[in-house]
């Protein structure tokens, strides 16, 4: 599911061209969550 999360996420940023703030922000969640869930499973 976080794979998948991920594909989807970098596909939408690099569509447009341009990253967002907003955008660049959900990067981080899906990389915090992944670290969350790697350390603590």
């Amino acid at each position: 599911m976080l794979l998948a999360m991920t594909f989807v996420v970098g596909t939408v940023t690099l569509a447009t061209g341009r990253a967002t703030l907003l955008q660049g922000a959900l990067h981080l969640v899906v990389f915090g969550s992944f670290v969350l869930l790697t350390i603590i499973p």
